[in-house]
């Protein structure tokens, strides 16, 4: 440890050097990590806030729920251990009418229609009763400019709904969601002000026990693998962010072994003064804990600043399993490198080394 510390001190900008690499590296992988996250969370965020277990859609709709169609029978039919709930889902487009240009403020939606006794609304938000044009929308409406009160209208439909509340990270397929009464989701999907009693799914907390022939349950982690582009995009950047911390393992393994190699003639010197090979290779072995501790707590450092200023621009999320699972590789990976480095210092011929 003493040795460690006293070659750090000697060797500022050596060392400096070496830690802005880890810094860099480190600071890469919990960004990417933090960015593939956010926006796999992003697709999903509106379904976890169900806590629901199970989805039921028509066999028909190949997994699609915006080709599911339901009808009272079937939720009468559908018999559970838990609770069950309605849901009718659909995209939309949405405009603000007192923009100062209505086209540039179009954004895309998911319209959730829901029962007012439903677990889908917003825990936060269950006193809040929908009727008529009331909806409660996601909170990513307010970067929008949109506050209590605002109406906007919907493309393709005489609908102007009105904002009643705000909820928190309520979106799917990354778009922000607005929950409505199952009644008005009605009226928007079939287009007609006497719609079919008509939905999309049923959710369940518990699990289905008898369904009807025709209808499909899925777990929800299934059915979010079926969400389009989810699984693509998780695997992508999973095997990105593997194969980084696997060449930024090798990179740290060469630095830690290029640097020990050029101290052999300090190393030779210490044995032939009878210092033992552990307390050399101890040495090597803290060196390099010391340095990528620092480099990777800078970097963590830096990822979560720049997190709080990029957090309303991209969809940027921290997952501490995640870290802590990445730290550990981090570690693991430099004490490969440096056992490696001191298995050459254990090779190390005293005289040859002085002499050399």
């Amino acid at each position: 440890m003493f040795l460690a510390l006293k070659e750090l001190k000697y060797s500022k900008s050596k060392f400096a050097l070496i830690i802005s690499v880890i810094v860099l590296v480190s600071y890469l992988v919990y960004f990417l990590t933090s960015l593939a996250y956010g926006l796999a969370s992003s697709y999903t965020n509106a379904v976890e806030k169900w806590q629901a277990d199970e989805i039921v859609l028509t066999v028909d709709s190949n997994d699609s729920i915006m080709m599911s169609f339901m009808t009272q029978a079937d939720f009468d039919d559908t018999v559970v251990n838990g609770t069950k709930t309605k849901l009718g889902l659909f995209p939309a487009v949405i405009s603000n009418p007192l923009a100062d240009n209505v086209l540039d403020s179009r954004l895309n939606v998911y319209f959730f229609g829901i029962d007012n006794d439903s677990f889908i609304k917003p825990e936060e938000l269950s006193d809040l009763t929908l009727s008529g044009n009331q909806v409660i929308v996601d909170e990513e409406l307010k970067k929008e400019g949109y506050e209590l009160g605002d109406t906007f209208n919907v493309s393709g439909s005489d609908l102007v709904l009105e904002i009643i509340g705000f909820s928190t990270k309520s979106t799917y397929q990354t778009a922000p969601v607005i929950y409505m009464s199952l009644e008005t989701w009605q009226v928007y999907r079939f287009n007609t002000n006497t719609p079919p009693n008509l939905f999309s799914g049923i959710i369940i907390r518990g699990n289905a026990e008898t369904i009807n022939d025709d209808l499909l349950s899925y777990s929800i982690e299934t059915y979010i693998n079926t969400l389009p582009g989810y699984t693509a995009q998780v695997l992508t950047f999973s095997v990105m962010i593997i194969f980084l911390i696997i060449i930024v393992a090798f990179v740290l393994g060469i630095f830690i072994y290029v640097l020990t190699i050029q101290k052999t003639s300090m190393f030779g010197v210490m044995k032939a003064q009878g210092i033992s090979n552990g307390y050399i290779g101890g040495s090597v072995v803290v060196q390099t804990f010391i340095l990528v501790a620092i480099g990777i707590f800078i970097g963590l450092v830096l990822t979560i600043i720049t997190g709080i200023f990029l957090a309303d621009i991209v969809p940027f999320a921290i997952n501490l399993l995640f870290y802590i699972v990445i730290t550990f590789a981090f570690f693991l990976f430099a004490l490969f490198g440096a056992l490696f480095s001191v298995n050459a210092v254990l090779k190390i011929d005293p005289l040859k080394a002085i002499g050399g």
